[in-house]
């Protein structure tokens, strides 16, 4: 017959050898699952969330403080793990070069401390991710000639950046479109800006096809312009992002704080 300090020892034994079970379980399940890209992306991506960020022009520091604080802060509280991160600037060379600054997947921030590292974890989270991200948001505005936003829009959508079955389009931007075929700062009444942004437009798809997309406008202010410029602006852009089929989909705007004069050329046109 057994005696206590027996029975005491099994059970320990016992408890001890269900432990390394379950971690070599834990291990092997780990194994098992398909490794991250060099983007962190594992598999399918379903869920997209793209930032587009002006460059077409200089804006005040506390402008840019806030687009990369609301950028951080959507991207910390909103996107899922194995979401895709896009960012785009818009500038000069968007019409004819438009390409992703950075372009990642959100990893897993913290983990199992039975069989993972979560030092790792974190430390592969923030320099694979957060920290390339907050760079390229943080990135200084430059003055340009044109400022593509509609174009630069569109082509966006027509990519696999917002063709998941989940998609965000963050926008920070004065929306203030200027290019050689179209411009807002010559636009003298507001019933016509469609008309002409369309006729702009012939031989090209005219506004973006969304599909379960959220887009959030984040409108950096102009303290300079015109009323008739800014009725144009306001009756332009609603008409272009009306086309968004979806249970996700859904139009919201929200200023920036600042705003910066422009230099404006004989016919309205940026320097």
């Amino acid at each position: 017959m057994r005696s206590k300090k027996d029975k005491h020892g099994l059970w320990l034994f016992g408890a001890v050898g269900a432990g390394f079970v379950a971690i070599f379980a834990a291990v092997a399940l780990n194994s098992g699952k398909a490794r991250p890209g060099p983007d962190n992306c594992v598999g399918v991506v379903t869920a997209n969330t793209v930032v587009v960020l002006d460059h077409s022009e200089q804006v005040t520091q506390q402008t840019r403080d806030e687009v990369l604080e609301r950028a951080m802060a959507y991207i910390r509280e909103h996107v899922a793990i194995n979401e895709r991160v896009t960012v785009f600037s818009i500038s000069d060379h968007s019409r004819k070069a438009l390409r992703p600054d950075v372009s990642l997947c959100r990893p897993p921030e913290d983990g199992s401390r039975l069989t993972e590292s979560v030092k790792l974890i974190r430390t592969r989270f923030q320099n694979n991710f957060e920290k390339p991200l907050r760079e390229v948001l943080a990135t200084t505005p430059l003055d340009g000639k044109e400022s593509p936003i509609a174009q630069a829009l569109t082509d966006i959508s027509l990519t696999a950046y917002l063709r998941g079955s989940s998609n965000t389009l963050l926008i920070f931007s004065d929306m203030l479109e200027h290019t050689n075929k179209f411009s807002l700062y010559s636009c003298s009444d507001p019933k016509d800006v469609i008309a002409r942004y369309k006729a702009s437009r012939q031989g090209a798809q005219e506004r973006p096809e969304f599909k379960n997309t959220t887009v959030v406008l984040n409108l950096i202010p102009r303290l300079d312009q015109s009323k008739v410029t800014l009725k144009c602006r306001d009756a332009l852009w609603p008409w272009f992002f009306g086309n968004n089929a979806g249970t996700q989909a859904g139009l919201t705007f929200d200023y920036l704080p600042g705003g910066t004069s422009m230099s404006l050329g004989p016919q309205g046109a940026k320097k």
